[in-house]
């Protein structure tokens, strides 16, 4: 295993240079970014769409759940076309599912904490945490032209840093 990851070291450069790449474009260009995301997803839906009606056009006679695939590859190429007719619209979905996300799981953590506060000492800073998730939440909900730019940022920081861990390991790697 060892003698791969040296021989192949270039793979992890690649990745890196990759990760980096999309990461300083999403910091510099956060609404293109965004928006070329969304475009990405509705040719998915469409292109996986159109595959699940052929599948389930071809198994008709072998699958008696063929209409449940049918009714699954039509509502994807529908919603495929509806987010290349509108991207705004998957965009702001995606952001209001981040912000429910987001709430959810702050009440559930809020939630384990108080359960938690006979087993350990210091749930006080779980609380706040889920406090916080709760707040950003909220605060996704509240503006999601903004929250589409803030989640993006934070996308090409983690890709930033990603990269650049990536490339140093290849590096590494290359020095074996």
């Amino acid at each position: 295993m060892h003698n791969f990851f040296n021989a192949y070291w270039w793979i992890f450069l690649l990745r890196g240079l990759f990760a980096l790449l999309l990461g300083i474009l999403a910091i510099c260009w956060p609404g293109v970014t965004f928006t070329t995301f969304i475009i990405f997803i509705g040719a998915y839906l469409l292109i996986a769409g159109i595959f699940a009606i052929i599948g389930a056009v071809a198994a008709r006679k072998t699958n008696e759940n063929w209409g449940i695939f049918l009714l699954s590859g039509i509502a994807g190429v529908i919603l495929g076309i509806l987010t290349f007719y509108n991207p705004f619209i998957t965009g702001a979905a995606l952001i209001y599912l981040a912000a429910f996300w987001a709430i959810l799981a702050g009440l559930i953590e809020i939630i384990i904490a108080i359960r938690l506060r006979k087993v350990i000492t210091g749930e006080g800073w779980y609380i706040a945490g889920g406090c916080l998730t709760v707040i950003f939440g909220l605060l996704l909900f509240s503006n999601p032209v903004a929250a589409a730019v803030t989640l993006t940022w934070l996308f090409g920081i983690y890709a930033v840093v990603s990269g650049v861990m990536l490339i140093s390991l290849s590096l590494r790697l290359r020095k074996r």
